[in-house]
């Protein structure tokens, strides 16, 4: 059976084949005495589809398939845009628009689709109602994690939520430590965020930025102290790898030649050159040329052919080998989507053990293998909430074997917990004595039982030892699959309720700021050659909606798009100088990585926008 609704009264009535609209034509004749109120009016919640698949005629896809190739082989498009949920979302929205304007014989294509400068107009009001939404989630969050311009947060069903917070120009005279705390200070304060006693920011380890942060709780970047200890390896003759620093700067000789003289399309992978910014850069060099090894032998000449000559490549290949290791380290620690700080400790200690020498090993290896064994023991610190995120690990909370660690982590665990206690009991008590003081003091309640004023005082609240005996205690070998955190602190945060108000604050830091680097890699895509002209405000806008728009609307929207009344469309004097005008065709904007920040070279207005009204 199906439905049908009344315009003037949007009762919905029952509607069958049987009988037509029958029963539609009685509903009106008694509208206006119809007094049925919107509390009991019954609404429609949920839609079903049919089970059977629908058969799509072969000549209709192969139409399709032959528009999608002139679509990319015109409009210069990447192959894989047919699977980016953006563009699906806009043929789903024009494919919904079709079926309604079936029946219009006058509708074109070129009616559905907006104008350029109709596209940039919306940006700012969808950014604007956007931001509104993330300062709404931001508001009743105590805890939570900076890093760079992300902001991560567990909640209490211990589900991972993380936005970005923009790719901001850096507008500061120079790069000093005020000038970089300021700005990092401003750029929460505009989400009402600040870095207080609860929350944390990972950061890079260089000393511009530990100068800065001083005071915050600032976690290092696990990735950086990695990639540091391998380019000194690299590059520093202090590491007496004279071997391996021969064969490095052969190989990076050699691959900036051969990409300069354009004959890439010969092998079979393309060279990649070495960054220091690149996590694992000189890894992706050094392999991809060993890969392409014996396709390379008579690639070069003169110089560059003697140089490839010399080149050893039994050390190659075991130094490839030996980097896979480190490589696969980082990738881990990049994980997003699940936390990642219980996995410091134990793979930094599978580090220092993959660098011990072996007999077998040839001089170059041993060489750098002692070097980075002793790098990573002395400059990748062992912080605290690396040891508390193990500890709160089912599978991790022996620590190896490693006691001293292990005693560390209990002692944290407890004072964390007994700190956590302390401050519900202020909050508590600070509550009751705002209420007391509202209360007229001349009035003395009177003693319903003189043996009350000999009760024992309330018990201050200590730290649950026997909640930690029991966590340490507990076998959870059978219960921990697929290495889910999150999944399982859901299921049995109710058995350790102190415990896991730590593990909601500790898990949400991420062991590095690779969110960041691959903020500027998106970044770096959407400034083309076709888009100098764009502004750094609208850069920050698009960044901010690629990045939050799907978990915004699954958080806050009810329907997948939105309603004319959230986004009203503002008059056209408003915009006469957008973002992408003429006034930046004279200069080029100019993008700058320097540690986790944006730096740009344009001057930007900030258009101040008309709040729109949301329902959400």
């Amino acid at each position: 059976q199906n439905f049908v609704i009344c315009d003037k009264c949007r009762t919905i009535v029952i509607y069958k084949s049987s009988t037509g609209t029958g029963g539609l034509k009685k509903h009106l004749a008694s509208c206006d005495k119809n007094t049925l109120s919107n509390a009991t009016q019954s609404t429609i919640t949920t839609y079903y589809t049919t089970s059977k698949p629908s058969i799509i005629p072969e000549k209709i896809k192969k139409e399709v398939t032959n528009a999608y190739l002139e679509f990319i082989a015109l409009d210069g498009r990447p192959f894989e845009i047919v699977s980016r949920i953006g563009f699906k979302n806009m043929l789903e929205t024009v494919f919904k628009a079709g079926k309604i304007t079936a029946n219009s014989q006058s509708t074109e294509i070129s009616d559905l689709l907006p104008h350029p400068t109709t596209v940039s107009r919306k940006i700012d009001q969808v950014y604007s109602f956007r931001k509104k939404q993330l300062n709404e989630w931001c508001k009743p969050i105590n805890s939570y994690v900076v890093c760079g311009a992300t902001v991560r947060e567990i909640d209490e069903n211990f589900y991972l939520h993380s936005f970005s917070l923009g790719c901001k120009p850096y507008t500061p005279a120079n790069q000093t430590a005020p000038n970089v705390r300021k700005f990092i200070d401003d750029l929460l304060l505009d989400y009402g965020l600040s870095l207080n006693t609860n929350s944390f920011i990972v950061t890079d380890n260089e000393p511009k930025m530990l100068a800065a942060l001083r005071g915050a709780n600032r976690v290092g970047c696990s990735d950086h102290y990695i990639n540091k200890a391998l380019e000194h390896a690299f590059t520093s003759p202090k590491s007496n790898c004279v071997e391996v620093i021969q064969v490095f700067d052969i190989v990076r000789s050699l691959v900036e030649n051969f990409r300069r003289c354009h004959r890439q399309i010969k092998l079979s992978r393309k060279l990649q050159t070495f960054s220091v910014t690149r996590f694992s850069g000189a890894y992706y060099m050094l392999n991809v040329f060993n890969i392409t090894y014996n396709e390379l032998v008579d690639a070069f000449s003169g110089s560059h052919y003697n140089d490839f000559e010399s080149l050893d490549k039994d050390l190659l290949y075991h130094f490839c080998e030996f980097l896979r290791s480190f490589d696969e380290v980082i990738t881990t620690l990049s994980e997003e989507t699940q936390p990642t700080l219980h996995k410091v400790i134990p793979l930094r200690c599978f580090l220092i053990n993959h660098c011990t020498p072996k007999p077998d090993d040839i001089s170059g290896m041993m060489k750098i293998k002692l070097f980075l064994q002793e790098r990573i023991m002395d400059k990748w610190p062992i912080q605290s909430e690396h040891l508390l995120a193990t500890l709160l690990h089912p599978r991790l909370r022996d620590f190896s074997g490693d006691q001293a660690l292990k005693d560390r982590a209990i002692e944290l665990l407890q004072s964390s917990i007994s700190s956590s206690a302390d401050s519900s009991s202020n909050n508590t008590s600070s509550c009751n004595s705002s209420l007391s003081s509202s209360v007229d003091n001349s009035i003395t309640p009177k003693k319903t039982n003189i043996l009350s004023l000999c009760y024992d005082k309330p018990r201050a609240i200590k730290p649950a030892l026997d909640e930690i005996m029991l966590w340490l205690q507990s076998d959870f070998s059978k219960d921990f699959i697929n290495d889910d955190l999150l999944l399982f602190w859901r299921r049995d945060k109710d058995d350790f309720p102190s415990i896991a108000k730590i593990a909601r604050k500790v898990l949400a830091i991420p062991v590095a700021n690779t969110s960041v680097e691959r903020l500027f890699s998106s970044t770096k895509i959407t400034i083309g050659d076709r888009r100098t002209r764009l502004g750094a405000a609208k850069i920050d806008k698009r960044m901010f909606l690629q990045k939050n728009l799907i978990p915004l609307k699954n958080m806050f929207d009810s329907k997948n798009v939105l309603t004319t009344n959230e986004l009203k469309r503002k008059p056209d004097n408003i915009h006469e100088q957008d973002d992408d005008s003429d006034h930046y065709a004279s200069k080029k904007l100019k993008v700058i990585e320097i540690d986790e920040y944006m730096f740009s070279s344009d001057d930007c207005e900030n258009d101040d926008y008309e709040s729109e009204k949301e329902n959400w």
